[in-house]
């Protein structure tokens, strides 16, 4: 038994050792197979990822495709919006800029005109003077009692309207204004009918206002706007009167002038500034006083 148990057994190992390794093999087998699936598996993702990256690109290039040729488009319609809006601004820039020139023109026509106009009125002015004088009746010899009133004198030889006003507003600019006084007061002497007579009158009242003799000022610039008829120096008159009254301490008088301004001309360049020396003034004012005696010129 001993020596059959001898035999035996190695050949029971060597079947156990066969049916390990048979199951070592299965275990590998089973392993590769698993493997293999993986692998497949593995296989089959980068495909269909690649598939997925080909399409992808694929439209990627057709949206590029898409707005490139949706660039190209808005870029040729923009061009040709401009080509076709160019043409009309630039000709109706031309048309403003003759227009303007135009404009321009006429302007400096009617600023001629308005020059020939005020010279051929002193000229008028020269020429009535001049008949006067020479219709003038020789005096009479004189009479112990008369009581007949002096006919007004015209002006001396060679004074014409022109040469006076042109004087005068020189003098005026150039600040000599003892002399431009004299002279604004000679023109309304003699020419106070002519265009420039409510200019010279308002001169008058600027030189008093720079001499700061405001109460004469506002006598001279009220006498523009009570002697003459509507010019273009009115507005600047009873601006001016306004400021003088407020200078001579006249509040509430200068107030209402202010007050008149605006309602008169509420559009005038001067607006704003009246209504700058309203906001100054305040709401109170003193009370009025009564005005000087108007002075004449």
């Amino acid at each position: 038994l001993l020596v059959f148990g001898l035999v035996l057994c190695p050949v029971i190992l060597m079947a156990q050792r066969r049916e390990d390794i048979l199951s070592i093999q299965r275990d590998v087998a089973q392993l590769q197979d698993q493997v293999k699936q993986l692998q497949r598996s593995q296989d089959d993702q980068i495909a269909a990822l690649k598939t997925l990256v080909q399409q992808s690109v694929e439209a990627s290039g057709k949206v590029s495709a898409g707005l490139t040729t949706l660039q190209q488009n808005i870029t040729r319609e923009l061009a040709d919006q401009q080509g076709k809006l160019v043409a009309p601004v630039a000709t109706l820039g031309t048309k403003v800029d003759q227009v303007s020139e135009d404009f321009r023109s006429v302007r400096e026509n009617v600023s001629g005109l308005a020059s020939r106009l005020g010279a051929l009125d002193a000229k008028l002015a020269d020429i009535s003077s001049a008949v006067r004088t020479l219709a003038a009746p020789p005096p009479p010899p004189p009479a112990p009692a008369t009581t007949s009133t002096p006919a007004v004198p015209g002006p001396p030889p060679g004074v014409s309207a022109e040469s006076l006003y042109q004087n005068a507003f020189r003098d005026y600019s150039s600040g000599k204004d003892d002399l431009a006084m004299d002279e604004f007061t000679q023109y309304l002497k003699y020419f106070s009918q002519t265009e420039n007579g409510p200019a010279a009158q308002y001169y008058i009242g600027a030189i008093y206002d720079r001499a700061k003799q405001y109460s004469d000022a506002v006598d001279a610039f009220d006498a523009v706007l009570e002697r003459f008829p509507e010019n273009p120096k009115t507005p600047d008159a009873l601006y001016m009167k306004g400021v003088d009254l407020m200078k001579d301490g006249r509040r509430a008088d200068a107030s209402t002038e202010f007050k008149a301004f605006l309602k008169r001309y509420p559009n005038h360049d001067l607006a704003a500034k009246v209504q700058a020396q309203l906001r100054t003034m305040g709401p109170a004012a003193a009370p009025a006083r009564p005005p000087a005696a108007r002075k004449k010129n």
